[in-house]
């Protein structure tokens, strides 16, 4: 990736419209800079002060003082776009969407046209607010707030663990059906807690259902190769549990009091998203 920084005013001394300004800075050519920027990878800093947004349209004017930043990702930028995500819940404050696996939750400074929150945010035509995450490769259930009052009262939710996420994953090796065991082990020198049951189990295979009390980087991956049961398909954990069909782990169901109803919701994906396990 390559990045170009400067202040407007290295070429101008007057305002002047995005595009003018990042020919000099860059040498990109105009349709190269406007896919660039229409995706996602250009920033500015107005007045070099202050938080650092996107800037998507080149006939944008920019100021002297401001700061441009692009980062230029070609490789990034060739990602397609996602088509078809669905929500299964959608109300004024908030929206429950269906993120498929190998669609990332936001962008990175090169990008965000791939991502799930620019979609939905070209689904509602406003800016939306991602609440949580999920892995790249997780299929699963994903609250999207669609104002900043939203945003915070689901981000406290979560914070004070008044939102269950259960999952499903389908692991590596035999377990006993009807198992119900709760993982203990640090992860990044923090506490870490994963529960899960044994749905169904074949010589080689088994699926769970899990829950978790904590929410470190890759938890229930992580902690399922620490037992010797890597998620089948996890591109980075675990031994002899690769194949072509990607991570066989879903985040399937999500129950909480919605905060503007008070009544209980759950929310669950359908059937034809959820994971297949043959016995």
């Amino acid at each position: 990736m390559k990045i170009f920084k400067s202040p407007v005013k290295k070429f101008f001394s007057q305002g002047c419209p995005l595009g003018e300004f990042l020919l000099k800075l860059t040498p990109l050519g105009p349709k190269e800079l406007e896919d660039v920027a229409l995706k996602g990878g250009v920033w500015i800093q107005r007045k070099g002060k202050g938080k650092i947004l996107r800037i998507r349209l080149l006939k944008e004017l920019v100021q002297p003082d401001d700061v441009i930043q692009v980062f230029y990702d070609p490789k990034v930028l060739k990602i397609s776009h996602p088509k078809n995500i669905e929500s299964v819940f959608d109300c004024a404050h908030y929206g429950v969407w269906i993120k498929p696996a190998g669609v990332v939750p936001q962008g990175s400074q090169a990008s965000d046209h791939a991502s799930l929150l620019r979609f939905v945010e070209k689904v509602k035509k406003k800016e939306v607010y991602l609440v949580h995450r999920l892995d790249r490769e997780t299929t699963g259930l994903m609250l999207i707030a669609y104002n900043s009052k939203a945003a915070a009262l689901l981000s406290d939710l979560f914070q004070k663990h008044k939102i269950l996420k259960e999952y499903e994953s389908i692991v590596s090796g035999e377990l006993k059906v009807g198992l119900r065991e709760t993982i203990r082990a640090s992860l990044d020198d923090k506490e870490a807690i994963t529960h899960y049951e044994v749905l169904a189990s074949t010589s080689h295979e088994s699926h769970l259902r899990l829950t978790i009390e904590t929410g470190r980087l890759h938890q229930i991956r992580r902690h399922l190769d620490f037992i010797g049961h890597p998620i089948m398909g996890d591109p980075k954990y675990g031994k002899g549990n690769k194949n072509k069909e990607g991570l066989k782990l879903s985040a399937f169901r999500m129950s909480f009091v919605d905060p503007w109803t008070e009544t209980a919701v759950t929310f669950e994906l359908p059937d034809q998203w959820k994971l297949k396990f043959e016995t």
